[in-house]
């Protein structure tokens, strides 16, 4: 992803997806145009953070409901104590902070340490598909996934144990 303006056609592309995530969480205080507004705000951040565009869709859908309902969830906090800022809220946001440092540590490693093959293999599973779905695409046997995915694992056993 090289340049703003693909980041953007690629965020346009994905308006459905914005639009219906917010219709279902909006109400309660939480207003349908301000969660598309976070929708897309959402997307800039994630298009870029997707190790790998093939996975794109499945990505967005995995990631853009939680940040969309978590925009809700602070929207309705906040006009049920007045719009102030609550100290738990902005807690919340160093642990995730945290959290995706260390998430950015272990992409690292994996980028490091596995093959390409390896890494859209993890990043599957990453994303929740199951063996058989990444058999199917891959268009392997489900032992074969299993059997790539054990030599993974036994290379990074002694690394992960070690953090």
């Amino acid at each position: 992803m090289n340049s703003e303006a693909q980041v953007r056609e690629i965020a346009d592309s994905y308006t459905p997806l914005v639009k219906a995530t917010a219709c279902r969480y909006q109400g309660r205080g939480a207003d349908y145009e301000d969660l598309v507004q976070e929708g897309y705000l959402a997307l800039l951040l994630l298009i870029p953070k997707c190790p790998d565009m093939k996975w794109l869709a499945h990505f967005l859908k995995n990631n853009l409901p939680g940040i969309v309902r978590d925009a809700a969830a602070r929207m309705r906090r906040g006009r049920a104590q007045g719009d102030e800022v609550l100290l738990e809220e902005i807690e919340e946001t160093v642990g995730t902070e945290e959290e995706r440092y260390r998430e950015a540590e272990l992409r690292e490693m994996l980028f490091r340490l596995l093959s390409p093959e390896g890494l859209d293999l993890t990043q599957a599973l990453i994303e929740g598909f199951t063996q058989r779905e990444i058999a199917e695409t891959l268009g392997i046997s489900q032992q074969a996934v299993a059997a790539r995915l054990r030599k993974i694992r036994d290379k990074l056993k002694g690394i992960i144990t070690a953090i």
